[in-house]
């Protein structure tokens, strides 16, 4: 999948790519901050690692504040904890 990423980004240039970084509820708001950038950052570097820009990844953190699965059982924690690519134009 991050290839795939990597490969669309290379194409055009004049895309930059935010990486949200996000966690299940389980832990305390500053621990799921943490680790959602950590999660983000590990993405930033794999696409640099791929070429891409660096100046062209920019990660955030957003823990488990937007959750993509609002239950709170073990599918919805799996499916909250992702990293999001928002893609915009310079």
């Amino acid at each position: 999948m991050l290839e795939a990423n990597a490969e669309v980004l290379q194409r055009y240039s004049s895309w930059v790519v935010t990486i949200e970084g996000h966690c299940d509820e389980r832990g305390t708001a500053e621990y799921n901050l943490g680790l959602g950038e950590r999660r983000a950052l590990v993405a930033q570097q794999y696409l640099v690692e791929l070429g891409v820009d660096a100046d062209r990844v920019r990660t955030v953190s957003y823990g488990n504040e937007f959750p993509f699965d609002p239950g709170h059982d073990e599918n919805a924690w799996a499916a909250n904890r992702r990293a999001h690519f928002v893609i915009t134009a310079r």
